[in-house]
């Protein structure tokens, strides 16, 4: 009778152990999720803007380290919108999305800032960050979708700014990367260089006012 009732306990023992282990697998899978959603755009999988500006922050750390960022922006995407449908726009920017994924470019994260626009940080010399950007806008040029059976261009307009050592703020760096993708749009030029003068033209078209934190 003894072993017996050992053996009933034994068992509901291991029963409360086994129920415990799976308890805290589907807490640690619902954590892993949890931490997932807070940092990725629940449209396009990608980094959303809250993880781009802590990853982009990280970085701008290390005063010696060679940081750009890319701001694209989609050309034409409320008129695309407005046609089509937003359903039709939402395609659009997973498109974009997987183009810009597709392209494995070097030392790259690219991530969704918000609606059409979106990051490429490249932590690497600045010839890495010019041709990352160039390449994206070249990706998107050629890409198109088709949306109710009309082809739909995916090109943007990208403003490419390089930390410096005057620059070595996250909000510093993307008004410079806003203010030359708005030089880009105004030019139609796919990818335009933050300089100097890039802020004083920006400041006279009011057309950077954004501000980043």
């Amino acid at each position: 009778m003894h072993t017996a009732w050992q053996t009933i306990l034994l068992a509901i023992t291991s029963a409360n152990l086994l129920a415990l282990l799976v308890h805290n697998r589907r807490l640690r899978t619902a954590l892993a999720t949890a931490r997932h959603e807070a940092d990725h755009d629940p449209l396009t999988g990608l980094p959303n803007r809250r993880a781009l500006l802590r990853h982009l922050d990280a970085l701008l750390t290390d005063r010696t380290r060679p940081v750009g960022v890319a701001l694209l922006d989609l050309n034409d995407f409320k008129a695309i919108n407005d046609q089509h449908g937003h359903a039709a726009g939402d395609n659009l920017l997973i498109h974009v999305a997987d183009t810009l994924t597709a392209l494995d470019l070097p030392a790259a994260y690219i991530g969704r800032m918000s609606g059409d626009e979106f990051l490429i940080i490249t932590d690497d010399v600045e010839h890495t960050s010019r041709e990352n950007a160039t390449a994206a806008a070249d990706a998107l040029g050629r890409s198109t979708l088709a949306i109710f059976g009309e082809p739909v261009n995916c090109r943007a307009s990208i403003g490419l700014a390089i930390a410096d050592h005057g620059t070595r703020t996250v909000a510093d760096l993307l008004t410079r990367a806003d203010a030359a993708m708005y030089d880009a749009k105004r030019h139609g030029t796919a990818v335009q260089v933050w300089h100097p003068t890039t802020a004083a033209t920006a400041a006279t078209a009011g057309t950077s006012r954004r501000r980043y934190r």
